[in-house]
């Protein structure tokens, strides 16, 4: 019964530890750019948008680190 419950734990962690994925980044910088207490300008809405975009084609041909990649930068735009 430990092991069982022991294993059930590990499977566990190992689930919740994928969700980090870049679909999560993207929904994130989905909701802190529509956001109504966002305050960012037009400028730098512009960029975000446009990784936002690169992040999402990515995702569509299967490149995950690179659409991470990109996403992070476009969520460290919102710390500037």
């Amino acid at each position: 019964m430990k092991k069982t419950f022991l294993t059930f734990c590990i499977v566990f962690a190992f689930a919740l530890n994928l969700d980090a994925c870049p679909y999560q980044k993207m929904a994130e910088v989905d909701s802190k750019l529509f956001s109504d207490q966002s305050k960012i300008n037009t400028e730098t809405f512009a960029k975000i948008s446009n990784l936002r975009m690169q992040g999402e084609k990515k995702l569509k041909i299967g490149e995950l680190d690179n659409a991470e990649e990109i996403f992070d930068r476009a969520l460290a735009l919102f710390t500037n």
